[in-house]
């Protein structure tokens, strides 16, 4: 039997590693199949706007049906349905029928970050341990899966890739079995009204967070099928991915000492945003010049890393303890759906309509946008850092 922490991290590294393999590679897959740019975009989008509907039933299970089932029994079901559903890939489908696939397999799946982060925020303040020596093993296990299904892609053919999905997909279900069933209990407390959860400060923080993931939301759909526009090999496109991954793992391994340089965690929060300005304009000044994409993945340390970590943090302390699993799942819904399945979707029409580059442009002017909501958020909140 896995300990508490051991458990979390282990599931944490094979749920990434699953996303390793489907976000970076489900567009070449798409394009292998024949289906068109703007086609592309929309049959992306579920793994972003699955998650408006999703994070909060699978939340709501969470908080309001702890009597009948834990979070644990709740990874665990949805995880085995995801599962069930992936072994529908295997078969050539049209386009409206793998749109409804896609949408059911990204809702089953849709929960469990922020269920299980909600586990490791758990575990993390009863063991005493850092949050981000729990959450780095996520991007050891995407950083190992972009490589190896990068190489296996390379080696046995883009129509694979369904086959490495389900096979994926089999060991996070094996590894939602062994979460510890201590790390399931959430507090009970008396309810608090939609109105006191969702005040001005947590409205502007969620619509903060949607422009920040619709501006990546380019990167996860089109960064893979860009870089094989410009010449890079299936396995180059992983090394890609993998510079990226290394800074975040770098980051989540000294998160502790490098919060603890700053007092106020909104304005570190904030400075994330003007990184990702600047990453996005990189590559698109880039022209596929490794030097530049180098440079531009390394700030995924702070675009993702950083604003992942803090944005946990500011969830932590905008929403109380009786409502954990509505907060994780409220952040999720408006930033990874919402905006990541709107940002899919504008992104492939604007690859159609102007040039595949633009769609950087794009990305950093609704970065931009999310810079200035948050401005007005930390102008009035402040949250020191632990």
């Amino acid at each position: 039997m896995l300990g508490r922490k051991s458990s979390i991290s282990a599931f944490f590294f094979f749920y990434f590693a699953f996303v390793g393999l489907f976000s970076p590679y489900l567009s070449l897959w798409l394009n292998f199949r024949g289906f068109t740019p703007s086609e592309i975009g929309i049959l992306m989008s579920p793994m972003q706007w699955s998650r408006i509907i999703g994070p909060g039933f699978w939340g709501a299970l969470a908080d309001y049906g702890k009597s009948f089932i834990s979070i644990k029994g709740v990874i665990t079901v949805a995880t085995l349905l995801a599962l069930m559903c992936s072994s529908l890939l295997f078969y050539e489908f049209d386009f409206f029928v793998l749109l409804i696939i896609l949408v059911l397999l990204t809702f089953f799946l849709s929960g469990l970050t922020p269920l299980s982060e909600v586990i490791a925020l758990r575990v993390s303040r009863d063991t005493n341990c850092n949050y981000g020596d729990l959450r780095v093993w996520g991007s050891v296990g995407f950083l190992v899966a972009v490589l190896l299904y990068g190489a296996l892609i390379d080696a046995f053919g883009t129509n694979k890739i369904p086959m490495f999905i389900f096979i994926s997909l089999g060991f996070v279900f094996l590894s939602s079995t062994f979460i510890d069933r201590k790390s399931n209990v959430i507090e009970k407390s008396e309810s608090i009204g939609i109105r006191r959860l969702f005040n001005f400060q947590v409205n502007l923080f969620l619509i903060a967070s949607f422009f920040m993931i619709m501006s990546h939301a380019v990167l996860y759909t089109f960064f893979s099928l860009w870089l094989k526009k410009v010449g890079y090999s299936n396995m180059e496109i992983g090394l890609v991915w993998s510079i990226g991954v290394i800074a975040e793992i770098i980051f989540f391994i000294n998160q502790k000492k490098i919060l603890s340089r700053f007092r106020n965690l909104t304005y570190v929060w904030f400075s994330c945003f003007i990184f990702a300005v600047v990453r996005f304009l990189i590559i698109f000044f880039s022209d596929g010049l490794l030097i530049l994409l180098i440079s531009a993945q390394l700030l995924h340390a702070i675009t993702f890393g950083l604003h992942h970590v803090t944005s946990i943090m500011l969830v932590t302390n905008l929403f109380p303890d009786s409502a954990k699993a509505i907060g994780q799942s409220s952040y999720t819904v408006a930033s990874y759906g919402i905006g990541g399945s709107l940002g899919g979707v504008f992104s492939g029409l604007i690859w159609e309509e102007f040039f595949p580059e633009s769609i950087y442009i794009f990305a950093s002017l609704v970065a931009f946008l999310g810079a200035v909501v948050a401005w007005l958020l930390i102008r009035k909140y402040k949250v020191e850092c632990d």
